[in-house]
């Protein structure tokens, strides 16, 4: 016997159409739809509220890059790109104009294809969700606990994968010893122990990551510091690529392992290089940031910090990866190891400050270094 069905609620069929507009238009969620060219063809109450615009402003009239911020509107595309590929967008940040005198605001995006009645491409239409700056704060922990936790990892996976390389490298070394050169095995013996030497670099990689590599910091004259290597950044950037050097108006100076310090900066110019294969401008400027100054960055302990920054006018960073890049191994390179940026992340951990990075699609990469310093300045 079959159970009776519950009668559901019922809506003349005249309301139907009534009901999907207040449901459009009321939304807690800012929604649109763009056709197959780009331009918006539908956009709810919420959204234009956020945008601080007018209905007969958008539609048909705007495209939906002009409502975004200039670094935002490379990512429009790439989504509309992976719409039209039928691919699933969800999670992806978009930075959108504010209403006239006010501020861009971040929002979560997802999006989805939209097919005609005879199932051709006819664009994509997109929800947003407002990200708040707490959201944006624990992403931001969320991050940096994940580095933490892969540091711990690396470190244990470091001190045992190195007592195995002593051992393949010795057992390779005395059979090299042992071994006349012409022996059929020798070869193999050689490209085991070249093998375990470029192993071992790696797992020094890791060390640096995981701050479990001796750093003997002193004082240092960061000016100082930064004219001689200046010289030496100098050899290594190429012809076409300009190197702007900003240090400090006063001298100060920075509690810092001077070795590491320049092991860092001369990676992130020669990163800085790479993103730019046609020729432009890298940047290593140096400034004095104090509490509650513009540019300090969240999460350092109060106190007085050197902000060392590098930027480039590349390609800039796909904002979808921008949070993995500190990550050991990952790396966008067929040749890169992808230790490079989590050895910077680590050495900058271990002097006491952290690292930032911002970058824009097409307009480059900014990546800052802040180290305590100390409060007077050097005569």
């Amino acid at each position: 016997m079959t159970s009776p069905s519950l009668p559901g609620p019922h809506f003349p069929e005249e309301d139907a159409g009534q009901r999907l507009q207040d449901l459009f238009e009321n939304a807690p969620v800012g929604l649109w739809e763009v056709d197959a060219t780009g331009v918006v063809v539908a956009m709810n109450q919420r959204l234009l509220q956020w945008l601080g615009l007018e209905r007969i402003q958008v539609l048909k009239r705007q495209q939906l890059e002009d409502l975004v911020s200039d670094e935002s509107a490379t990512t429009v595309q790439t989504i509309a790109e992976r719409c039209h590929a039928a691919e699933q967008v969800a999670g992806v940040k978009l930075r959108w104009r504010g209403p006239k005198g006010s501020q861009d605001w971040l929002g979560y995006v997802t999006a989805a294809a939209v097919y005609s009645s005879q199932g051709q491409w006819a664009g994509w239409c997109g929800a947003v969700m407002v990200v708040t700056q707490p959201t944006e704060e624990i992403e931001r922990l969320l991050q940096e606990r994940t580095l933490e936790a892969i540091e711990r990892l690396a470190s244990g996976v470091a001190h045992k994968f190195n007592n195995l390389l002593q051992v393949i490298q010795g057992y390779a070394e005395l059979g090299l010893i042992t071994l006349d050169a012409s022996h059929s095995v020798h070869g193999n013996l050689s490209r085991i122990k070249e093998a375990a030497q470029r192993a071992a670099a790696l797992v020094q990689g890791l060390v640096a990551f995981s701050r479990r590599q001796a750093v003997r910091c002193r004082q240092i004259d960061l000016n100082l510091f930064l004219t001689q290597i200046e010289s030496r950044l100098l050899r290594i950037v190429p012809a076409d690529i300009e190197l702007r050097l900003a240090p400090l108006a006063d001298r100060m100076r920075v509690f810092a392992d001077a070795a590491s310090l320049e092991q860092v900066l001369i990676h992130l110019v020669l990163n800085a290089c790479e993103a730019m294969p046609h020729g432009g401008v890298v940047a290593l400027e140096a400034r004095l940031l104090r509490d509650g100054v513009e540019g300090m960055a969240p999460g350092l302990t109060p106190g007085m910090y050197v902000c060392l920054s590098v930027s480039d006018s590349g390609d800039g960073i796909d904002p979808e990866i921008i949070g993995q890049i500190f990550e050991p191994f990952f790396t966008t390179k067929d040749t890169a190891s992808g230790l490079g940026l989590a050895v910077v992340w680590g050495i900058v951990k271990q002097h006491g400050g952290r690292v930032d990075v911002t970058s824009q699609p097409g307009r480059g990469t900014t990546i800052r270094m802040y180290l305590p310093c100390e409060s007077q300045t050097i005569s």
